[in-house]
């Protein structure tokens, strides 16, 4: 047609465009046919005819009322036959992203040539709403629900083949719901997921092949191990059903790995199928768990009722191998109260009675006794019978008297066991009186049963209503010990009878050289003015020893004193200096030892000493010769003499700072003595005591000046450097156990620059070290409470915005990573008895700092547990690694600077505490 015959007949009103109702009544005519009757070419191309006007400015835009018309072809999902169903559906009832079908919606052909134009021009929703998402969902569950009821109706007359069929098309389908549904996670929010708080939603095949449908929390994701890594199965695998990870699941609540409190509920509500499924290794090692870190706040009498501990039931056996029987013990294992398990204390006693037993491990043994369980001491009733004539008075009752009032001040002495006494210890022991008798009888009762067996000593009331204790001829002191034990101790155990049993046997002389503090306890006996020797009735010898030879030596030399008291007096001509003589000597050798003893006088305080050494200093600044202050030209001008002077009494009060304050805080200095045990130097202190280690191949050699010398094997010296140990390994726990709290708002510190310290106190650091600066705050996490879920507070860098970003954004995607470190760090903590409040995980993505010390309290660096110990956390290299950062950040609280000194105290610790963490990582199975 002709440009001139269009405009003609378009001036006679003819339309270039039909209306939009004639052109969607054909499309709803055409569609509403049958599927064979029905023009699918025209259709499609009314489509597209349609879609290409509707654009912004086509012809029938703003024109479309159509939304409830149904003219789109559409297909649809049947969930129970997997069948593609072909529909028609109006613009309101469908949805253009084909994923949707997954879940039983309705969606564009895709045949058709661009749908999502078509559903963009015609208002078509591109997915489903998030509420018409969780309506079907639930929908979903209870179709599937009823599909099994339906199955479990039919039993064994659909077959378990066509059974199990039915139920991987469930799984099948809830994968692929879960999948799209992971897809939409950022379009949830949390307030759109609490109906399904507790509705149980995620289909899990349990063992015995049964379908069954849990809620969020009773489901935990598949934990994934490295390539190489040793497989085992871990206690949620063990316990609960696991699904693979998805994000909407991760979102709706389901966890990685349970945490404690909901192993412990778990182990509470089904005590048996928690040890049926995990077996006893496992159930054990989750005791340890939650003995370490008991998930509840307070013991609830549930708690104590409950029977989820393991008790043991020891049989012993005679075994006969040839001619020899040996005793062997099996040990069999039941769930039971706290209060019908009971602690040993004491071996002998659980031997006598069958009775329920706990693990023999320091931290289970805590726990129960927390729990509400006893020590077989406390359930076993002790009676004894003194049988035949009782005497008082006798050789052997009056020396074993003697010796009890002699070590009275040592047993009762509070610096000497950790024990607690009664509060009536003091007057019991002086009260006491001492029978001797021809037998004892003890009668043991537990439960219903008892037995008789003949002991050597025990305890009772007179009818003077006092304390007395009654022994035989051939008492055996252990069991004295044990009975002197009983009285004065709220609790005691054999290794206490034990102890005690060492301080009634062991001479004076010997329970020095151990480092008892018998000088101060005991008094020895001051050599006898007379030189006259008086014949001496013979008496028992309780500890039933022959007399050492250094203890007659130390009788012959006296003639009054006893049990090595003379080694006392030779040793301490004046009253006890507690070893503060030695140090000044060592540290002034021209000085002579009398002369510094009378300074000190009788028991000098550590303030007295350092008076002391002071006035010698003095003294030693006067006596400076005028030889020794010339110069190159012979005399020195006053200046110089002054500057000099001045120069060594600043190296005088050097060595006294090292000598007598061990620890000054930051910067402080160890006695030279300390010094040697932790370095392992041979060389001794002062001038040339003990040692020089000059020797060749491993041999040493003694020099003859000081006060040391040639007494460094004798044992005075080992006794003495055993005192020495014991006080720094005190001042070292003293040290860690005044960590403080990590300041919860961060750390704000500037970079700071330590200089050497000054001459006489340096230990040899060479150079300036700069510390960095640290600027840290709050990351509040997952949890919404700053910490992980192990308790321990999670910060990160913000020295910038931008670094503050990504620290943020890393901690957010890796809080897995925070937690599992967290259970490194707190397992650390309870190694080395801190409080989780002292330690803060932080992340810096820039940097070189592992781990830092703040005001005594510690931080440490995820960014490098990440890079080297995130999929081996549970190996003795991870523990191993961060003890040993922990024990350098520890030195910390002692020095500031990495200097010798810092590396000396570093060293001890890790040496002081590594048998905790052996015991640890054996008792945990930690390889």
């Amino acid at each position: 047609m002709s440009v001139a015959a269009r405009n003609f007949l378009l001036k006679l009103g003819v339309r270039t465009e039909p209306p939009l109702s004639d052109i969607m009544g054909y499309l709803e005519k055409e569609s509403a046919k049958g599927i064979d009757a029905r023009d699918d070419a025209a259709l499609t191309t009314a489509l597209q005819y349609l879609t290409q006007r509707l654009a912004p400015k086509g012809t029938y835009a703003n024109q479309f009322r159509h939304a409830k018309v149904d003219f789109l072809p559409c297909i649809r999902q049947n969930l129970e036959t997997s069948e593609v169903i072909k529909e028609v559906k109006s613009p309101s009832t469908c949805y253009f992203n084909p994923t949707a079908m997954v879940m039983g919606f309705s969606v564009l052909d895709p045949m058709l040539t661009d749908t999502e134009q078509i559903g963009i021009r015609m208002n078509i929703h591109r997915d489903p709403s998030c509420q018409v998402l969780l309506r079907r969902l639930l929908q979903l569950v209870d179709i599937a629900k009823a599909k099994l009821d339906h199955l479990e109706r039919q039993g064994t007359k659909i077959g378990t083949e066509a059974k199990e069929k039915d139920i991987e098309k469930i799984l099948v389908l809830f994968e692929g719901v879960f999948l799209y549904l992971s897809s939409r996670t950022s379009d949830f929010q949390k307030r759109h997921l609490s109906e399904l708080e507790k509705k149980p939603f995620i289909p899990c095949k349990c063992r015995g092949g049964r379908l069954q449908f849990y809620t969020a929390d009773q489901v935990f994701f598949v934990k994934r191990q490295p390539e190489g890594a040793a497989g085992g199965d871990s206690i949620a695998e063990l316990l609960f059903q696991q699904v693979e990870y998805n994000a909407f699941l991760s979102f709706a609540g389901v966890k990685t790995e349970p945490s404690l409190e909901e192993l412990f509920a778990l182990m509470m509500k089904k005590p048996d199928e928690v040890l049926d499924s995990l077996g006893e290794p496992k159930y054990k090692m989750l005791l340890r768990r939650i003995a370490a870190d008991p998930p509840f706040k307070r013991i609830t009498a549930d708690i104590r009722s409950a029977p989820f501990l393991l008790g043991y039931l020891i049989v012993d056996e005679d075994e006969s191998e040839g001619d020899e029987s040996k005793t062997r013990s099996k040990a069999q294992y039941i769930l039971a109260k706290a209060d019908d398990i009971h602690i040993v204390d004491n071996a002998f006693l659980r031997r006598q009675f069958p009775m329920l037993i706990s693990p023999m491990e320091q931290t289970l043994e805590e726990f129960y006794r927390r729990i509400g369980s006893k020590y077989v001491s406390e359930v076993v009733k002790k009676n004894f019978e003194v049988m035949g004539s009782t005497r008082r008075g006798t050789p052997l009752a009056n020396s074993c008297a003697d010796r009890i009032k002699e070590r009275r001040p040592l047993l009762l002495s509070p610096s000497i066991t950790s024990r607690p006494l009664v509060s009536n210890a003091s007057t019991i022991l002086d009260n006491l009186e001492i029978f001797q008798a021809d037998s004892i009888r003890a009668i043991y009762s537990f439960e219903r049963s008892s037995k008789m067996i003949n002991v050597t000593c025990c305890s009772k009331l007179t009818a003077r209503k006092s304390i007395a204790i009654f022994i035989t001829n051939n008492f055996e002191l252990f069991d004295l010990g044990s009975c002197i034990g009983d009285l004065i101790l709220q609790h005691c155990e054999l290794k206490d009878a034990f102890f005690l049993t060492s301080l009634l046997e062991a001479s004076i002389g010997t329970l020095r050289n151990r480092g008892f503090p018998v000088d101060r306890i005991v008094k020895p006996q001051p050599p006898a003015k007379e030189a006259k020797v008086e014949p001496r009735k013979e008496t028992p010898d309780i500890t039933n020893r022959e007399t050492s030879s250094n203890d007659s030596r130390g009788s012959r030399s006296t003639g009054t004193v006893k049990d090595g008291s003379a080694d006392a007096a030779i040793t301490n001509p004046t009253q006890p200096s507690g070893g503060f003589d030695t140090i000044l000597k060592n540290m002034y050798p021209q000085c002579d030892i009398s002369k510094i003893r009378e300074m000190l006088g009788p028991n000098p305080s550590k303030e007295k000493a350092a008076a002391v050494a002071n006035e010698l200093a003095e003294e030693l600044n006067k006596n400076v010769t005028g030889s020794e202050h010339e110069n190159k030209n012979g005399t020195e001008t006053d200046t110089e003499s002054m500057l000099r002077a001045k120069k060594e009494k600043k190296s005088v009060l050097g060595k006294m700072r090292e000598g007598l304050n061990p620890v000054r805080g930051i910067g402080g200095k160890m006695p030279q003595i300390l010094n040697k045990r932790i370095s392992g130097s041979p060389q001794g202190a002062g001038g040339g005591a003990g040692f020089d280690g000059r020797g060749k191949s491993g041999e040493s050699h003694r020099e003859g000046r000081g006060v040391g010398a040639g007494q460094g094997d004798d044992a005075e010296s080992k006794g003495r450097e055993d005192a020495v140990q014991k006080s720094l390994e005190a001042m070292l726990q003293q040290s860690i156990q005044s960590s403080r709290s990590v300041n919860s708002s961060g750390v704000a510190s500037q970079e700071t620059l330590l200089q050497n310290l000054p001459e006489g106190i340096d230990c040899g650091s060479n150079g300036c070290e700069v510390v960095p600066a640290q600027n840290i705050r709050p990351f509040k996490g997952p949890y919404g409470n700053f910490k992980s879920r192990y308790g321990i507070r999670v910060m990160a860098a913000a020295s910038s915005t931008l670094e503050a970003n990504e620290a943020f954004g890393f901690l957010s995607n890796n809080f897995d990573a925070v937690d599992k470190f967290s259970v490194v760090i707190g397992h650390l903590v309870q190694i080395f008895n801190l409080g989780l409040g002292t330690v803060a995980i932080y992340y810096d993505p820039n940097g070189n700092t592992i781990a830092f010390n703040s005001n005594k309290a510690f931080h440490f660096n995820l960014r490098f547990f990440h890079a080297i110990h995130r999929h081996d956390w549970k190996s003795k290299g991870c523990y191993s690694y961060w003890y040993t950062v922990f024990c350098h950040e520890l030195a910390h609280n002692l020095v500031s600077a990495h200097n010798k000194e810092h590396g000396k105290y570093t060293e001890s610790i890790v040496m002081l505490y590594l048998p905790a963490l052996i015991d640890f990582m054996t008792q945990n199975g930690i390889a």
